[in-house]
Formats: structure tokens, sequence, C-alpha cells
């Protein structure tokens, strides 16, 4: 079947869009930090060390699992309407039998390298495991709802399964005297009712409990591979330096990092959300123009959030974290350049996305993974965790000239980055305007 053309959506549109899914991943990246919060204050800082590597792990799995499907789904989902039910059912098939599959690599991670996963036992290990399947249903599920353009479920099911998620933490805290295991089984019931929910927003679509087709699987493989490489190197870089720090230094040192971690997160959400909004937009439109004129108000708007955060920073973390996490303070100061790198590369990397993801893309992702690694191993043991803060900086910063780099060649120069005042503030304005 020939894919339906695109039509294009009015410029009204992206900023829709724009503020709906940022209303939505505030709202999760709120309720998510409160989570953790709760989870701190519990399990003080070596048990919260050990969840969030358990949590890693399991992000971890589902992002390289995933093998490029969050792309390819909500894309022939957008192209090809009518083929919504068989990628519905492709999705059940593959999320089965890949989180199976990933399961059994969680598995073998603790048994060939116990150091990674330090003071992960087997049961809240199995407990995490388990969820795989379901996170990876609940993902792809969720992308096909990105493809049909109704962001009002897309964000709703995903912010009410948070919701939930801190409502059933504190019960279990409160009445059942929770500990690790309890709080990583809370998460894997709520991925597979994330699941459930995502697919009974399909029901429209009969047959969604169909054969699995091969045919429209190597389609979805094709497209998806394009980005799965680029996509899974970025991933790694994000989350990579938890497992490092928790191997190298234990799990208290990976406490503090990772609650340094969790706020590097919630600054991602600006870029995030409009690069998320930005891809399908570029595989249609003037991907050039349209890319370097985001690039340039963001680099303005989101270099001053990140100022802002500067004198904040520390009094936020031990308001809500307490007195024992106030050295998570440094490693965010030591991190914070490389937030503001990574969410410029995150907004160029959309647009080669959107572009098929050129090989030079994908080179320049395995060259940043690579390096961050190699410094991390070189000079992380032996020292503390705001050295994988600097080698994060560090390498999100050479990731952000080289992708300014590409993105020059195309673009005719480095001038079409430079930043204009008045477009900032025509930017601004647009954004926050009506129509």
């Amino acid at each position: 079947m020939e894919p339906e053309a695109y039509v294009a959506p009015a410029p009204a549109r992206l900023r829709t869009d724009v503020f709906l899914t940022f209303g939505g991943k505030v709202t999760v990246l709120t309720l998510g930090f409160a989570t953790i919060v709760v989870i701190a204050r519990q399990l003080g800082t070596a048990g919260t060390g050990t969840f969030l590597v358990a949590y890693s792990l399991t992000l971890l799995l589902a992002q390289v699992g995933g093998l490029g499907l969050t792309s390819a789904n909500p894309y022939f989902a957008a192209r090809e309407p009518a083929r919504i039910a068989q990628i519905v059912a492709n999705t059940l098939w593959l999320a089965a039998g890949l989180g199976a599959v990933l399961a059994l690599v969680g598995a073998s991670i603790k048994l060939v390298f116990p150091g990674a996963l330090e003071g992960l036992g087997w049961v809240p290990l199995a407990v995490t495991l388990v969820g795989l399947p379901g996170a990876l249903a609940a993902y792809l599920l969720q992308s096909v709802l990105l493809g049909e353009g109704r962001m009002v479920a897309y964000n709703g099911v995903e912010a009410a399964q948070t919701a939930l998620t801190l409502v059933a933490i504190i019960c279990g805290f409160a009445f059942f005297d929770f500990q690790l295991t309890g709080t990583l089984a809370v998460l894997t019931v709520g991925r597979y009712v994330a699941a459930a929910v995502y697919l009974v927003l399909q029901r429209r679509h009969a047959g969604w409990v169909g054969s699995f087709d091969w045919a429209l699987a190597r389609r979805l493989f094709a497209y998806g591979f394009r980005a799965y490489v680029a996509i899974v190197l970025s991933y790694l870089l994000v989350r990579f330096d938890l497992l490092l720090v928790n191997a190298f230094l234990g799990r208290t040192e990976e406490g503090l990092y990772g609650v340094a971690a969790t706020i590097a997160d919630g600054m991602f959400v600006i870029p995030m959300v409009i690069s998320l909004n930005l891809f399908p937009r570029v595989a249609r439109g003037d991907p050039t123009r349209a890319s370097a004129e985001v690039f340039r108000s963001i680099a303005v708007l989101y270099g001053l959030v990140c100022l802002v955060t500067i004198p904040l920073a520390g009094p936020a973390i031990t308001t809500f974290f307490g007195e024992s996490y106030s050295g998570a303070t440094s490693l965010y100061y030591w991190l914070l350049p490389g937030i503001y790198a990574y969410g410029l590369v995150t907004i160029l990397s959309s647009h080669f996305a959107g572009r098929g993801f050129p090989r030079a893309a994908i080179v320049i992702w395995g060259f940043g993974i690579s390096l961050n690694v190699v410094l991390n191993l070189l000079f992380l043991p032996g020292h503390g965790a705001w050295v994988a803060s600097l080698t994060s900086s560090i390498s999100y910063g050479i990731l952000l000239f080289l992708h300014m780099w590409l993105f020059a060649r195309e673009a005719g120069g480095y001038n079409a980055l430079r930043p204009r005042a008045r477009e900032v503030v025509r930017f601004v304005r647009v954004a926050l305007s009506k129509g």
C-alpha cells in the first residue's frame, strides 16, 4: 500500500502541540521528582542509589530493545492510518517477545558483571525485569498516538500513570512498610496498567489482536533502524554514567549523582518537547530554515533557564531531598554546562532524525559515547562522582560542536546558528500569542 501524503499542519498547530506536550511533560517530571523525593527520604542514600540502578537498567534495556520502533510507529501511523490496527497488533507481539529477551539480558548482566548492579539482589532485579514487556508495550503504543496526533491522550495517560504511581508508593510506605522490592513492584504494575489503557484507546481500530505481519515489521524496522543507532547512543550517554558511578564509587555516591541527574532530566524537558514536535515537521517542511530558527531562539532562552537554576539548585536539593544530599549540588554545577549543550544537541538531533539521520550524525553519537566511557574509565576510579559530571559536560560540549558543524555544512555556514535578539523576542511573542 502506498503511504498517504502528509497534510502540512497549520502554523498554530506546532505552538499548540508544543504547549500541550510541555504541560504534560512538566506534570510528569514534577510528579516523578516528587516520587524520587519520597523514595529518597524513605530508603536513604544507599537504598535510593540501588533503586536508581534498577530504574536506569529498565529504561536502558527498554530503550535499547525498542529497535527504533518508537520512531517507526508514529511515522507509519501518520502516513498509513488504515494500517494502525496491524501496527498495534505487531506492537503487542514485539513487546512480549523483545521484553522476554531483554529480561534475559538483564539477568545475564547480573551474572557476568555483578559490579554494575552492586547492591541489587535477585528478587528486586526479577521484579524489575518482569516489567520490561509492559514498559515496551506502553512506549510503543503511546508512540502510535503521537502519529495520530492525539496529543491529549498521548500526554494525559502518561501523567495519570505517574500520579497513580506516586500515590501507590506513598500508600505502600505508609501502610505496608514498602522497601526496595515493593517500590519496584509498583513501577512494574504501573507499566502494564499504562499499556492496557493505551490499548483501550485504540479500540476503534477493529482487529488489533491479530497475527504478526512480517511484511509490515520489515518496513517498520527498515525505517526505525536509520534513527535507532543514534537514539540508543544518545540514551546511553545520558544513563550509562549512573551505572559506572555505582560500579566504581558505590551506592552512596551513586545516590548523590542520581539526584543531580534527576534534576538534569527535568531541565531537558524544554528542548525535548520542542524537538518531539519539530521532528515530524522537519520531515515534511523546510527542514533547514525551520530548525535553524528554532535553534537560534532556544540557544538564548534555554541558556537563561540554566543560569536561573544556579542559585536555586542548592536550596532545592536540601529542601526536597534533605541535608544528606547536599553533596549533589556541586555535582549539578559540574553537570550544568553539559545540560545546556545536550539540550541544544537535542534540537539539532531532531533535525537530522527528520532528514533520515545521515551517517555522519550516527558517527558523531558513537564518538560521544565512546569519549564519555573512556574518560570515566580513566579518571572515575578513586575520585568523586564530580568526575562523571565533568566528563559528561565535556562529552556533551563536543557533541554540540560536532552537531553544529554538521548542520552548518547543510545550512551554508555557522551564521545560520547565530542568535538574533529580535528573532528571540518574536519567537517568545508568537509562542505566547493566542492565535
